[in-house]
């Protein structure tokens, strides 16, 4: 919401104020000096938003609902592009014709990625570790026993 920058949000206690001013205004405000067009443009405003709030809640529901049918259908596109890489790779494997693969060089790499990525970061994991302890023993041996 970086666009509603320097618009006021409600704070605790407008339900209780709309309240108020919703029964109040049309019996004293002109009394006490509110026009009746700033009367107006706050119950406008109010429904307005009543509407608006109904419709995030489908909006919000709807947004749900095609974030998990698109993560259903990219899992699945997944699936079919690790299904495809095996095809490729047991026909080449079984007619001995490794050329076969050669137009699918990206496609062949694409599922191994997450692996890849698993195993580099393990690797790195493993050599801060193998770092952080190294130095705890350089540490320790550095420090004289206290007497």
């Amino acid at each position: 919401m970086d666009d509603c920058r320097g618009l006021r949000p409600d704070q605790e206690g407008i339900t209780e104020v709309r309240v108020e001013l919703e029964h109040a205004l049309p019996v004293s405000g002109a009394a006490v000096g509110v026009p009746d067009d700033v009367h107006d443009h706050f119950v406008m405003c109010n429904e307005t938003i009543d509407m608006i709030d109904q419709q995030l809640g489908v909006a919000r529901k709807l947004v749900e609902v095609l974030e998990e049918s698109r993560a259903f259908y990219v899992d699945a596109r997944n699936n079919d592009i690790s299904l495809i890489v095996d095809a490729l790779q047991s026909r080449a494997q079984r007619r001995k014709e490794p050329a076969l693969l050669l137009p699918f060089e990206r496609t062949l790499r694409y599922p191994s990625q997450a692996a890849q990525k698993g195993v580099r970061t393990r690797r790195r994991n493993a050599e801060e570790a193998a770092a952080a302890e190294e130095e705890d023993k350089n540490n320790t041996q550095a420090t004289p026993p206290a007497a």
